[in-house]
């Protein structure tokens, strides 16, 4: 046999294992390294919950949405386990054209089975009309806008939770990403990441459980020192990206009520400031937090969250629902003095969320929502669910040019008042009284 052809059938055989080789690589657990199969299974669990939020259906029917008219029919009921408050229950239905930016809803609320307030809103671009016993049954008018300065007029003190607007949150665009921002954003903050994160820091074993032995736990543990400085890393270079910082900021701008961090002058001084904050924060080398992967041959069942002497969290998902636990809480103190120790207690006593959504023949959307908190003496349960339908037009929708109301100007201090007392069951108010904040 001549050199040509050992050469020829010796490039054949290299190119075969070689492809042999990928095809195993790609395929298959063998050749990968702890950290390269932690991420593969980690991005198997972010895919299918990713999904459940944004997927090529929700797409288009929320493409349609926006061009079309609708009907939303919803209900809100909030539980006691153990009856301490009782059952209250809201009945919702919004009707609308989203292509017109104008909607109607009327609200109505149970609370023991006794209807305690049912309400009308109109919404017709960036004006609401709202009639309820509050307003003695009379419309209301007033524009999308000033709200804190209304509130001052009224002799409120403290207005700094109360929001300038009422924003309409698109749900879908503030947590959807297109392909190029996350192909760009993982090529930008990967490399930092891996910088602070060694192989090491990566484990694999078996389940303890011997009910369950096929499972096989992937585990990345950060210390305290290396999340200090990997945070700093990122940050350092997320001040300096426009790119990312201008995607956070079109997010930012959908909640962001009170238009604090709204250009990205004020978004780079608070990501400075958060630097900031961690550089003078303490950190060592022991384990501050864990995530880690719980895989059951090749379906991954669900990923926890374990920050260290906090929380933990664990993330899955199960017919098309999203399930997200908070359990191990270390601080579970009920401090309602400040709007900032209310939101900490809620967001600290929540034990369970869940979510999901369905689209059906590609014109019906079905959500279901329940957040379950745990307040050691009392457990409170919150469902919302509705059922929204695209529909081609809708006919006797109120206008604002269709109803009488009385308009709400910086002289019309006597209706304010008039909500207040309502509201509050008194015949007189104090000047200078602050009505939302306990004395």
């Amino acid at each position: 046999m001549n050199k040509k052809k050992i050469v020829l059938i010796s490039s054949f055989i290299s190119v075969v294992i070689i492809a042999v080789l990928v095809i195993i690589y790609i395929n298959t657990d063998f050749l990968k390294t702890k950290e390269q199969l932690f991420w593969k299974y980690f991005g198997v669990k972010k895919d299918e919950i990713a999904n459940i939020v944004s997927n090529n259906e929700l797409k288009e029917y929320d493409s349609k949405l926006n061009k079309s008219s609708y009907i939303k029919e919803g209900n809100i009921s909030i539980q006691s386990k153990h009856k301490f408050i009782g059952q209250i229950e809201a009945k919702i239905l919004e009707v609308g054209d989203k292509s017109q930016d104008f909607k109607n809803i009327s609200i109505d609320i149970n609370y023991n089975r006794k209807k305690i307030s049912d309400t009308d809103i109109i919404k017709d671009e960036n004006y609401y009309l709202i009639r309820s016993n509050l307003s003695e049954n009379k419309y209301v008018g007033f524009e999308n806008s000033n709200f804190k300065q209304k509130a001052k007029q009224l002799g409120l003190k403290n207005v700094d939770f109360i929001p300038d607007s009422i924003k309409d949150i698109d749900f879908f665009e503030l947590f959807s990403l297109s392909d190029e921002e996350s192909e760009y954003i993982l090529k930008k903050y990967v490399p930092i990441c891996r910088k602070y994160v060694k192989n090491k820091d990566y484990i694999k074993k078996k389940s303890n459980d011997s009910n369950d032995s096929n499972l096989t736990i992937y585990e990345l543990q950060i210390s305290g020192k290396q999340l200090k400085e990997l945070s700093i890393a990122i940050l350092d270079e997320l001040y300096h990206d426009d790119y990312t910082l201008n995607i956070i900021l079109k997010k930012i701008q959908m909640v962001d009520i009170n238009n604090k961090y709204g250009n990205l002058e004020n978004l780079k001084v608070k990501i400075r400031e958060i630097q900031h904050f961690i550089y003078n924060k303490e950190a060592n080398d022991e384990k501050f937090l864990s995530i880690i992967i719980y895989k059951n041959e090749n379906d991954v069942e669900k990923i926890e969250l374990v920050l260290k002497n906090d929380r933990t969290i664990s993330i899955e998902n199960e017919n098309n629902k999203i399930i997200i636990k908070q359990y191990d809480v270390y601080d579970k103190k009920i401090e309602l003095d400040t709007i900032d120790n209310i939101a900490r207690t809620i967001l600290n006593s929540i034990t369970e969320i869940s979510y999901s959504k369905n689209i059906k023949n590609n014109d019906i959307n079905f959500v279901d929502f329940n957040v379950i908190c745990d307040f050691g003496i009392e457990t409170i349960i919150l469902n919302y669910n509705y059922e929204e339908k695209i529909k081609n037009s809708i006919e006797n929708l109120n206008r604002k040019k269709d109803i009488e109301y009385i308009e709400l100007t910086k002289d019309d201090k006597k209706v304010y008042e008039t909500i207040l007392q309502n509201i509050y069951k008194i015949n007189d108010l104090e000047a200078g009284k602050n009505y939302l904040q306990k004395n």
